[in-house]
């Protein structure tokens, strides 16, 4: 989960009629606007990443989709799923809806919030186009409600500049994980920077990790399908190590600290070589070059590596996928044609959306099958996407189970 989707949980409200419409004034544009009007609100940060969807997506689909207007509002991305919900409950709202997550997507499915999209997947033959796995997941009860966006991993990012004066290279098992760790405390820097103290609900990012690179992803599908118990000491095991790590101070300097630290200090700290690496999600490319070289006042360079596997028999390589965003029609937008235009846009020529994957990593992570020709491209800003995808993550089967879809 990235950090905008915690921070969006922060303003979660329950859809009821209770939930009033406070925020519509300072929403911008609304949904039901006149035919060929498409209306979109998007929590893209940045002059940068927002200034690269108009030019290269919106601009584009302009002009290949004569008629249809698209414009975009983008709204904080901290508060884009309160105010989209405010909205919505007033009937009001974007034609195409975003949301934090298939969790999120499946309460507005429940409040009929959402159009079918079945008949524009059979039209646009979006199960040739996007991956089944992950189209099967935007279905509740057999229909279609919602397309899965922005597929996201966990990886360990490091200090290049710090371990490269330091003689370090980065770990590539249990063993060589917890010596580095050790002797990088030794040397009065933090292991790892880390912290919940902006969200606690970011812990999960933790169980994440270990219960893949520990427990194993086959020990996760079978206890995502009952066939064991989150009680099984595979589980226990992984959380205590988890906890080993927490009260030795390696993540964030201390216990204390691990709880209070905000995710802006501890990705400063690595990027001045306070700390040395961090276990976070992939999304943390789209903003990571804030906090290395000019643009933060130092002369440090920063690079990722997978996660090494923590016990005998996981793989070595291992990248568990999740998915990070959905996109949906509004139930009642008079655009519905126009709004599956632009989603079939995303997702139906591979090499253009591979493109938008390399040039802003983790902002447009489309979940559509790519081959070794649309790879090669970029390999650096797809990596994430191809290397040994052993298994879905944690979030991915909570949303699977929310949605009643078979494992």
């Amino acid at each position: 989960m990235t950090r905008r989707r915690f921070l969006a949980r922060g303003g979660k409200a329950a859809l009821g009629a209770g939930f009033a419409g406070s925020l519509l004034a300072g929403c911008g544009s609304g949904g039901g606007g006149r035919p060929g009007e498409l209306t979109y609100w998007s929590g893209l940060e940045g002059a940068e990443q927002r200034g690269y969807f108009t030019r290269n997506i919106e601009e584009p689909f302009e002009a290949a989709y004569a008629g249809i207007t698209l414009e975009t509002n983008f709204q904080p991305a901290a508060e884009l799923d309160r105010v989209v919900r405010t909205a919505l409950m007033g009937r009001e709202g974007p034609d195409i809806v975003p949301t934090p997550g298939l969790s999120y997507a499946q309460e507005y499915i429940d409040a009929n919030m959402f159009k079918s999209l079945d008949e524009y997947a059979e039209e646009y033959g979006w199960e040739d186009k996007m991956l089944g796995w992950a189209l099967d997941m935007g279905r509740r009860e057999g229909s279609l409600y919602a397309i899965p966006y922005q597929l996201q991993t966990m990886l360990l990012y490091y200090n290049k500049t710090l371990f490269e004066e330091n003689g370090w290279t980065p770990p590539k098992s249990r063993d060589e994980l917890e010596g580095l760790a050790e002797e990088i405390m030794g040397r009065g820097i933090v292991p790892f920077a880390a912290g919940i103290g902006d969200e606690p609900p970011a812990v999960e990012w933790f169980p994440t990790v270990f219960w893949n690179h520990f427990s194993s992803p086959e020990a996760l599908y079978q206890v995502l399908t009952a066939e064991i118990a989150f009680s099984d000491p595979i589980f226990v095991e992984a959380i205590d190590l988890f906890n080993d790590y927490v009260q030795r101070g390696w993540f964030g300097g201390s216990r204390e600290r691990f709880f209070s630290n905000g995710f802006d200090s501890i990705h400063a700290a690595r990027g001045n070589g306070e700390a040395a690496m961090n276990m976070e999600g992939s999304w943390f490319m789209a903003t990571i070059g804030d906090f290395f070289g000019g643009a933060a006042g130092n002369d440090n360079e920063w690079d990722w590596v997978p996660l090494p596997p923590m016990r005998d028999g996981v793989p070595k390589e291992l990248y568990g996928l999740g998915l990070g965003s959905t996109l949906s029609v509004k139930h009642n937008t008079q655009n519905a044609d126009e709004a599956a235009a632009f989603l079939n846009y995303l997702v139906s020529d591979t090499e253009r959306a591979a493109k938008w994957m390399a040039d802003v990593p983790a902002a447009f992570n489309a979940p559509i099958p790519l081959g070794k020709k649309t790879y090669a491209m970029n390999a650096y800003g797809l990596a994430e996407l191809f290397a040994s995808c052993i298994f879905c993550r944690l979030k991915i089967f909570f949303s699977i189970v929310a949605f009643g879809v078979g494992v």
